[in-house]
C-alpha cells in the first residue's frame, strides 16, 4: 500500500524512448477513437478492424517502417479534438453526485487491478483506467443526458500526446498559450461558419469541416500557441453558434469529422499498419488484472443505473455485454500493443487529467460572456432539446 501511495503522489517516474511513447499514445488514441466511432454504415466493422490490428501485431514478423510521427499525430488528433468539443456542447452538469463518486472509485479499482494483478506500471494503469471508465460512460450516455465524464478521457490522452512534457511546462507559459489558443480558435470558428454559409453546399459539410479542423490545428502549431485549444475552441463555436442561429436543426446535424467514413478508413488503416509493424508477444499474466477490471466496470454500470444498460431494441444483458466487449478490446489492445520502450509518468497523467477537466469547464463557460457581448442568445445542443 505504501508503494502504491508513492506511485500516486511522487510521480512513479521511469525511463524510456520518447518516440516509442508517441507511438504508444497514437495507437491508444486510434484504439479509443475506433471504439467511439458512430458512423451509421461502418460501425459494425469496428471490432473487426481492432482485432485485425491486434492479430497483425501478434502473428506477423517485425516490420520496421520509417514513419514521420508529427504527420501521423497531425492526421489523427484534430478530428478527435473536434469530436470532444462537440461532446462538450452536448454535455450538462452532473444530475447525480453519485455518478462522479462511482466514476472515481471505478477508475481507482481498474487502475489498481491492472497494477497489482497485471503488473503494469501505475502510470500506464492509471491512463488506461481513465480511458476505460470514460468509454463506459460514453456508451452509457448515448441514451441519457451527457456529462463531462464521457469526454474527459479523450482530452486527457490528446494532452499527453501533443504535450508529452506537460509535467515540466511553466504554468505562466501554459496559461499564455491557452489564452491565445482560445482567442485564435474562437476566431477560426466564426470564420469557418461564415465561409460555410456562403458556400451553401450542405453535401460538402463533412468534408469542409474535416479540412477546417486540420487547418485550425495547423494554424495553432504555426503560431506557437496551443493547437489543442485552437481546435477545441473552433469546434465549440461551430457547434454552439451554429446551433444557436439554426444552422444545425438537431444535435445530430453538427459536423463530427471523426464519424465520417473517410476518417474511419484513415484511422483503421493507420491502426492496422502500426499493428503490422509492432511485433508483440501476448503475456497471459495480464489476464487476472483485465478480468478484475471488467468486474469493477460491470459493478459500476449496475450501481449507476440499470435503466441505462440497454440501447434501442436490446436487452439489459446485451447492453452490458456490448459495453464490456468494448472495454475488453480497449484493455487488450492498449496493453498488448504498448511498446516496452515507451513511458509516461504518473505525474504527467495526473496533470493531464486535471488540465482536461479545467479545459472542459473553461470551454463550456467561456462562450457565455462572449455571446452576451455580441447579443447572441446561446443555445446548447443538448440531447433532450
Amino acid at each position: 500500500m505504501i508503494d502504491l501511495l508513492k506511485d500516486l503522489l511522487s510521480g512513479g517516474l521511469f525511463g524510456g524512448d520518447l518516440l516509442e511513447t508517441e507511438h504508444a499514445l497514437v495507437m491508444l488514441l486510434l484504439l479509443y477513437g475506433l471504439l467511439t466511432y458512430r458512423g451509421p454504415r461502418l460501425m459494425k466493422w469496428v471490432p473487426a478492424a481492432i482485432v485485425a490490428g491486434i492479430l497483425l501485431s501478434v502473428f506477423t514478423p517485425i516490420h520496421q517502417i520509417t514513419l514521420f510521427w508529427p504527420i501521423i499525430t497531425a492526421l489523427v488528433v484534430p478530428p478527435f479534438l473536434w469530436q470532444s468539443a462537440v461532446a462538450v456542447t452536448r454535455s450538462g452538469p452532473l444530475r447525480r453526485n453519485l455518478s462522479l463518486a462511482v466514476w472515481v472509485v471505478t477508475l481507482l479499482l481498474v487502475a489498481l487491478s491492472l497494477r497489482l494483478l497485471s503488473g503494469l506500471p501505475f502510470s500506464n494503469a492509471l491512463l488506461i483506467g481513465i480511458l476505460a471508465v470514460t468509454l463506459v460512460w460514453y456508451y452509457r450516455e448515448l441514451n441519457v443526458e451527457r456529462s463531462y465524464l464521457s469526454t474527459i478521457g479523450l482530452i486527457t490522452l490528446v494532452l499527453l500526446l501533443v504535450e508529452i512534457d506537460i509535467a515540466v511546462l511553466s504554468v505562466r507559459y501554459w496559461l499564455g498559450t491557452l489564452a491565445s489558443g482560445l482567442a485564435v480558435g474562437i476566431a477560426m470558428g466564426f470564420l469557418g461558419l461564415e465561409i460555410y454559409r456562403r458556400l451553401r453546399r450542405q453535401q460538402f459539410k463533412g468534408g469542409f469541416f474535416i479540412v477546417w479542423g486540420y487547418l485550425a490545428y495547423l494554424i495553432g502549431l504555426a503560431l506557437g500557441t496551443s493547437a489543442i485549444a485552437v481546435t477545441l475552441a473552433a469546434a465549440l463555436v461551430v457547434a454552439a453558434y451554429g446551433f444557436s442561429i439554426g444552422l444545425w436543426n438537431k444535435p445530430e446535424d453538427i459536423p463530427v469529422p471523426a464519424n465520417t467514413p473517410a476518417f474511419f478508413f484513415l484511422a483503421a488503416g493507420i491502426w492496422m499498419i502500426l499493428g503490422w509493424q509492432a511485433h508483440t508477444t501476448p503475456q497471459f499474466s495480464i489476464l487476472p488484472g483485465v478480468l478484475a477490471a471488467l468486474a469493477a466496470i460491470a459493478a459500476a454500470i449496475l450501481v449507476v443505473g440499470r435503466s441505462t444498460l440497454a440501447g434501442d431494441g436490446e436487452s439489459r444483458l446485451m447492453g452490458l455485454v456490448r459495453k464490456e466487449t468494448g472495454v475488453l478490446l480497449l484493455l487488450l489492445g492498449s496493453i498488448i500493443l504498448w511498446p516496452a520502450e515507451a513511458f509516461v509518468t504518473t505525474i504527467s497523467v495526473e496533470m493531464a487529467l486535471l488540465i482536461a477537466a479545467f479545459l472542459i469547464v473553461l470551454l463550456r463557460f467561456v462562450l457565455v460572456p462572449l455571446f452576451d457581448l455580441l447579443g447572441i442568445e446561446l443555445s446548447w445542443p443538448t440531447e433532450n432539446r
